[in-house]
């Protein structure tokens, strides 16, 4: 094809032409194994050592995919963009990445990903779990100020996935309750501690079973509260005592009524709530060992949706979550990453698997 200066100077056929060799090109592109690696170094802004996470890094040349290659000057380490990412070791394209990114945009099952994305799905269960430990980093980043709303959740404990020999207790029958057999908030529930200001920042995080103690609500809020002046609660006492603790002025709504008597409702933590109740309800029963990751995934999505448009959140989400740091490998994405001791929970069953 001859030289271009001004695409409206050619002919409708050139035209034609150009666009068969752009879209040649791009399918090439997409399926080249170097794709992935340039993609991520591309978007990331800050190369780091991956052992000592040293700043002090110099180019090393390029591997023979041609991905530029780097050396740390304090541990001597080699590494690329890639190394110690979701994409690290993933013999997957960019075009089966973007796919698998529109499916958790659509919140689709990993079976259904796994058809689109023409893999097994194991691949896909342990891709969409590098890709929520990456995402994390943003619940532990959150910081929440002015006036904000506090309140928790919670929900049944589920050891979907464990294996017999590994159970805490005997199996139980599906009910209403999700197999929760006793009545009330008790410790067979998981307590997810939440907050939402007034600038829509908000967290949610697991911190144990049952009902919200005084510790668990500094363990949750101590460092995401700092700039907070004002903190709307229902009336137990152990947001009392975080409040006084921290001098936060504190509005406490009775249980039954909408508003106090100043005016102050939880209207936006229940909202909230309501969204995760929808979100978590597409799934057929999230284990509670991975239960962490999917409120980080519900919280990165609902972020990602105030500033990109719907067509653009795959690609987005793709950028943000590749560049993070990921610990999650195939031995140890069946850990139990939620911080709760099953065995503890269910001592009163005093049930082991291996005589029963």
């Amino acid at each position: 094809m001859k030289h271009i200066e001004n695409i409206y100077d050619l002919l409708p056929e050139e035209i034609e032409e150009l666009i068969n060799k752009i879209v040649e090109a791009l399918n090439i592109i997409k399926d080249r194994k170097n794709t992935n690696s340039r993609f991520v170094d591309s978007e990331k802004t800050l190369i780091v050592c991956p052992r000592c996470n040293s700043e002090h890094i110099i180019k090393n040349g390029h591997d023979k995919n041609k991905v530029q290659t780097y050396q740390c000057k304090d541990c001597n380490k080699k590494f690329n963009a890639c190394t110690n990412t979701l994409v690290s070791h993933v013999k997957l394209t960019y075009e089966q990445l973007l796919i698998f990114f529109e499916c958790m945009d659509d919140k689709l099952s990993i079976r259904k990903t796994a058809a689109k994305m023409n893999v097994n799905k194991n691949t896909v269960f342990l891709l969409r779990h590098k890709v929520l430990d990456c995402i994390s980093i943003i619940r532990e980043n959150i910081k929440l100020r002015g006036t904000a709303e506090g309140d928790e959740t919670y929900e049944s404990i589920n050891l979907k996935g464990t294996k017999k020999e590994n159970m805490p207790r005997f199996s139980k029958p599906r009910s209403s309750n999700n197999g929760n057999s006793k009545r009330g908030i008790n410790d067979h529930l998981v307590c997810i501690a939440s907050a939402i200001d007034e600038y829509d920042n908000f967290f949610l995080e697991i911190v144990g079973t049952g009902p919200i103690t005084s510790l668990e609500v500094e363990k949750a809020f101590s460092n995401r509260l700092n700039d907070v002046t004002c903190l709307i609660t229902d009336c137990k006492t152990s947001y009392e005592k975080f409040a006084k603790d921290n001098s936060i002025r504190l509005e406490q709504v009775k249980s039954g009524t909408y508003k106090n008597i100043n005016g102050y409702s939880l209207g936006n933590i229940n909202s909230l709530h309501s969204e995760w109740a929808t979100f978590i309800s597409r799934f057929r029963g999230v284990s509670t060992k991975h239960l962490q990751h999917y409120l980080d995934w519900f919280s990165f999505q609902k972020i990602i949706s105030y500033t990109t448009e719907t067509l653009k959140r795959p690609l987005t989400m793709m950028k943000k979550a590749t560049v993070n740091k990921c610990n999650i490998n195939s031995n140890n994405v069946y850990d139990n990453s939620s911080g709760i001791d099953f065995n503890k929970v269910y001592a009163d069953y005093n049930y082991s698997p291996l005589t029963n």
